[in-house]
């Protein structure tokens, strides 16, 4: 019996499979499932290529990583049977994806990029009746990242911090390394600083016990250099700015 099973060989889905086989999870015991794409990474990866049924038959876990408005047509004519189906589609509610499998074995989950490192974090959603066991909490927890359980109604909002952060972490580590390159430092040289500085001190803020403003504090004296540039953050809002920003996404995204 294959563990895991995809249908869908997206941008999630790879991210997914590359941190599975980051972790040591074998390529035999991860099946694909993609009229284009399924081939190419199993000469890639040596993960198996099946049939979407043929893989629902053979696999403990079925996750479902195509485009969201593919749904009705790739789930049209497939027996989900009584596997454990794990979504990664961007929103589609439980009820949707209940319509549409015939099957109440259904949760749905929100990862982000970094699970292909194995640094993700994912926020689950399930049904009342589905019978849930320790394989989609390890997949995530234990081989992806972290994982957190939400109602539906909040994954607007954990898709704006934990879904599109990235994309705004990556765009403050580029203007710390744009202001380096402006003050005299080597382009390479600055994007290394900015990338290792906000690695550490996420890493520090992980292992410690103190909270992100204690820290903030802990690290600034009294009329120095840094509380400087602390003050001048305050006096252009920058706590504003990423408040307004996440805002926008969580009203784009409708989820």
């Amino acid at each position: 019996m294959i563990k895991y099973g995809f249908i869908g060989t997206g941008n999630m889905a790879q991210a997914m499979i590359k941190g599975l086989l980051g972790k040591g999870v074998s390529a035999n015991n991860i099946a694909v499932s993609s009229p284009r794409s399924a081939a190419k990474l199993t000469e890639k990866w040596g993960v198996i290529s099946l049939s979407a049924q043929k893989l629902i038959d053979e696999s403990s876990l079925i996750v479902l990583a195509f485009l969201p408005n593919q749904l009705e047509n790739v789930t049209a004519k497939l027996d989900f049977q009584d596997k454990l189906v794990v979504s990664v589609l961007a929103g589609i509610t439980l009820e949707q994806l209940i319509s549409a499998t015939h099957t109440t074995q259904i949760v749905r989950t929100l990862p982000n990029v970094n699970v292909a490192i194995n640094q993700g974090v994912t926020a689950f959603s399930k049904t009342e009746l589905t019978t849930t066991n320790s394989t989609t909490f390890k997949i995530f927890s234990d081989y992806l990242g972290s994982s957190v359980v939400l109602a539906e109604s909040q994954f607007a909002i954990f898709s704006a911090v934990a879904g599109s952060g990235p994309a705004y972490v990556f765009k403050y580590i580029d203007a710390l390394a744009q202001a380096g390159i402006a003050n005299g430092l080597e382009a390479k040289l600055a994007t290394d600083i900015a990338t290792q500085t906000v690695l550490g001190s996420a890493k520090t803020l992980a292992l410690s016990t103190q909270t992100a403003k204690e820290l903030q504090n802990a690290v600034t004296s009294p009329g120095g250099s840094t509380r400087a540039g602390l003050d001048d953050f305050d006096t252009h809002n920058f706590d504003d700015v990423i408040a307004h920003a996440i805002k926008a996404t969580v009203e784009h995204k409708h989820l």
